[in-house]
């Protein structure tokens, strides 16, 4: 069986050792769960354009210069997402509160001890966040999980620039 990929980018904006994250309300099937700003490449749309763009849309803030920092995808049993990843410092603005979500800043290493956040955080670990915050790097990642998010499977490659 094939399975549907979805393109979508993700933004980790980070400042001072803290992330700005969206956390979903009651209604959403992953309510609760904290996750990374970021969605759907629109038709004709550039990715760094989605992320400057997804970012506004989830949190109300605006970004400058997202750059590029590399690949991962994620498997579910049924589905596979994608992700053109992105990284920024660069700001206006703070995290807002939407129908779907709230945002806010947290530290990275505070996130990491929640009990529901997806597999896109496992970047942020210690031991793989060089590809994200290094600019000498680049990085692809690959995560198997479940429907519950338990992961499964992870491949991890680190390229320099």
């Amino acid at each position: 069986m094939d399975k549907p990929i979805r393109k979508a980018v993700r933004c980790y904006l980070i400042k001072d050792n803290k992330i700005v994250v969206t956390r979903y309300k009651s209604g959403n099937k992953k309510e609760g769960y904290y996750d990374i700003p970021g969605g759907k490449i629109e038709e004709g749309e550039k990715t760094e354009q989605t992320a400057i763009r997804e970012m506004k849309e989830e949190t109300g803030m605006y970004i400058e210069n997202p750059v590029y920092k590399g690949n991962m995808i994620i498997e579910y049993p049924n589905r596979i997402f994608d992700f053109n990843v992105f990284v920024c410092n660069e700001c206006e603005g703070e995290p807002q509160e939407y129908d779907e979500n709230t945002s806010e800043w947290i530290e990275i290493n505070e996130l990491l001890q929640k009990e529901k956040i997806l597999s896109n955080m496992m970047i942020l670990d210690s031991f793989f966040i060089k590809g994200l915050i290094d600019n000498n790097y680049n990085f692809s990642m690959s995560i198997k999980v479940d429907e519950e998010e338990n992961i499964l499977n992870v491949k991890y490659n680190l390229e320099e620039k």
